[in-house]
């Protein structure tokens, strides 16, 4: 849980719209939808978005366990 913390953490510091767009998606369950009205942009956006940040977060947590 520290390290998933930690890479969000590295997230947010990286891109503080990526991380925003996973505390949509991963704590507050907002669909795309929801999170494209949220931060007043496209639904293609956030889907672009959400992938890079689950990419970022993947290889980062890759990296710690390195």
């Amino acid at each position: 849980l520290l390290t998933r913390n930690a890479a969000l953490e590295r997230l947010a510091l990286a891109d503080e719209r990526l991380a925003r767009v996973v505390e949509l998606k991963f704590f507050a369950g907002l669909t795309i939808e929801e999170i494209a009205e949220a931060l007043d942009t496209s639904e293609r956006t956030v889907k672009r978005q959400w992938q890079a940040a689950r990419n970022f977060l993947l290889a980062s947590l890759q990296e710690t366990r390195a």
